[in-house]
């Protein structure tokens, strides 16, 4: 099973969840409220179906988050190879524009 395939399965077990505790939610609210099991039943169900698609909403964008954050590594930005930080990069930029900038 691939690194795409865990991905795939992590957000469906994600929308699953969101949807038995939605589903558990409406139960335990119809049960307080003394419906009938078929209202409680049915209301439970319309609230499973409607919170899977948010489930798998909030899947893909954790997978989106997860591929960012550990996607490829950055590129090595000089000869040594050793990669420059944030800082350093934004003073060779401030230096580049420097050399543009001419008063």
């Amino acid at each position: 099973m691939g690194k795409a395939d865990m991905m795939g399965v992590a957000t469906k077990a994600i929308a699953g969840c969101f949807a038995l505790a939605a589903f558990s939610v409406a139960v335990i609210a119809g049960l307080a409220s003394d419906n009938t099991a078929a209202s409680i039943l049915t209301r439970a169900l319309f609230a499973m179906v409607a919170c899977y698609p948010v489930g798998l909403l909030v899947g893909f964008v954790c997978r989106h988050v997860i591929e960012q954050h550990f996607g490829e590594p950055p590129e090595p930005s000089d000869e040594t190879g050793t990669v420059s930080g944030p800082a350093e990069q934004s003073a060779e930029s401030a230096e580049k524009a420097e050399d543009v900038i001419v008063v």
